[in-house]
């Protein structure tokens, strides 16, 4: 590990990257032991699955962070390729949990392929973009049909927050290729169309957005127990174990565990939290500004836009600025599916930017 980290290397990896996902894996897994010690006769089994997790999603970050983008892109195909596939098998063959065909669960282990599919995808579409913006072929229209396929995966499962973010991260890649604006409008209208008619067909986005808007609507008792847990942390937090409110927060591992550190730990290290993203997002903006290479530029983009959206999303639903949606924190939530894919993410980014910097 140490000769990994040596900074006379050359293939060394950006620190202001990686320290910052070393501290917040730190902090999530000190949330999962406060959260393991509550959980009768699961104690073992939660904290040590997390340390797997972590364990594998550190081995991962290393891993891709060496690579060259040859095989990034060789990588990024085969992901996609089976995860895709599994993502659709989830739909027909596997049965629903909490009302969504997401996971596919084989004895002690669950995995949900969407997740794998949002680095690889975002891999690919810059690929395909870098192409059509060099050659101006069927690349574009390739690129528009596998997303119009993973949205229609996503919407079917559904899991239609992570439609908004799948989407969200695209229009900002094509943005930035600066295609021509008739191609933009169409593609933005038929995204708002889709909105609205989820909104009106599927039940859950209907109840999540009215909910939000017109909060005597439906059942709020995650969101006040998530205000109230904030509240009742204070600056230095009640100690770890010792949250009285998160302790009666449901899902508070995975999509609320915000509000666990909020109310455990203070708001010192809640708004510590939000500085390391901010970080990790701000050094790949920048780096991303040095590269004369379109593919390296909008992976960049795509990946760090996956790590900051999804935290935004996660901690506003937290603090009540946003619809909930069951979107885990990355490296911080327990799930193996969102470690993996948010390790995949960091490696990624770790080796665009060591190529950007080499060119």
């Amino acid at each position: 590990m140490f000769k990994f980290l040596s900074l006379n290397k050359k293939n060394n990896p950006d620190l202001l990257i990686f320290l910052p996902i070393i501290f917040l894996i730190i902090i999530g897994i000190f949330g999962i032991f406060s959260i393991s010690m509550r959980i009768d006769g699961k104690y073992d089994f939660l904290i040590k699955k997390h340390l797997i997790f972590c364990f594998v999603g550190i081995i991962m970050i290393i891993y891709f962070s060496k690579i060259s983008i040859k095989n990034l892109i060789f990588s990024s195909i085969i992901l996609f390729t089976i995860s895709f596939i599994l993502s659709i098998a989830t739909i027909f063959f596997f049965p629903e949990t909490k009302g969504a065909s997401r996971w596919i669960k084989l004895f002690n282990f669950s995995l949900q392929p969407t997740e794998i599919l949002k680095p690889s995808f975002v891999i690919l579409s810059s690929l395909l973009l870098g192409r059509y913006n060099n050659k101006r072929d069927f690349s574009f229209l390739l690129n528009i049909i596998l997303f119009g396929l993973i949205s229609l995966i996503l919407l079917s499962q559904p899991d239609f927050g992570m439609f908004i973010l799948f989407f969200s991260v695209w229009i900002l890649q094509v943005l930035n290729s600066n295609l021509e604006k008739k191609i933009i409008f169409p593609i933005l209208g038929l995204f708002f169309l889709t909105f609205i008619l989820s909104y009106l067909f599927i039940d859950h986005v209907k109840f999540r957005i009215d909910n939000f808007l017109f909060p005597n609507i439906g059942d709020n008792y995650q969101i006040t127990k998530s205000l109230e847990s904030f509240a009742n942390g204070g600056l230095f937090g009640q100690g770890i174990g010792n949250g009285t409110v998160s302790k009666n927060l449901p899902d508070a591992h995975s999509d609320f565990i915000y509000a666990l550190i909020g109310e455990e730990f203070g708001f010192i290290t809640a708004f510590s939290i939000l500085i390391f993203y901010i970080i990790i997002y701000i050094r790949i903006y920048f780096v991303s500004k040095i590269t004369k290479n379109l593919f390296i530029l909008n992976s960049l983009t795509g990946l760090g836009n996956i790590l900051i959206f999804q935290t935004i999303i996660n901690i506003s639903s937290s603090l009540n600025l946003l619809p909930t949606k069951g979107m885990t924190l990355p490296f911080i939530s327990y799930g193996g599916s969102s470690i993996i894919s948010s390790s995949l993410v960091v490696g990624f980014i770790l080796t665009l930017i060591k190529n950007a910097k080499n060119q």
